[in-house]
């Protein structure tokens, strides 16, 4: 699921919107997921927003359902400054998000086994300092690689 070319450092997005669309167009592109898949996600955030506070840093990981994806892949970006995100566990409140994962899973069971892996890195702390300190793909990847993000 963790592909080079969807890896993406400090991106400056104008808003949380724009950048769902920069990397879910990325992800349609490449073939990994269908044109009704952006508009979903987008869709879906509106009712069910995926923003996390952990702690130190704020993480916001997009996803929709399977009937949108061709292949299970995920879109990761490290931002340049914080941009607001509406809480998962309150959405009437915002968390400055600076990584973004945009999860696309087509196994039916991956979508868990998937955000289960995440909460995982989300708890790393050591790990989300060398992300959001990395300035380059080729870092991400490396630093990704570890974690073993395939849906199995």
């Amino acid at each position: 699921m963790l592909k080079k070319e969807l890896l993406f450092y400090k991106l400056a997005p104008d808003d949380y919107e724009s950048l769902v669309r920069f990397l879910g167009g990325k992800m349609e592109e490449l073939g990994y997921v269908k044109a009704s898949y952006v508009p979903a996600v987008i869709e879906r955030e509106k009712g069910f927003p995926t923003g996390l506070n952990m702690g130190d840093y704020g993480i916001a990981i997009p996803h929709t359902d399977r009937e949108h994806v061709h292949q299970s892949v995920l879109a990761i970006a490290t931002l340049a400054k914080p941009i607001q995100v509406h809480s998962m566990i309150d959405p009437s409140q915002v968390v400055e998000v600076s990584l973004v994962i945009l999860m696309a899973v087509e196994d039916p069971d991956g979508q868990v086994k998937m955000l289960s892996k995440l909460m995982g890195l989300f708890q790393d702390v050591e790990t989300l300092k060398q992300l959001e300190l990395s300035n380059s793909s080729d870092e991400m990847y490396q630093i990704l690689s570890k974690l073993e993000l395939e849906v199995v």
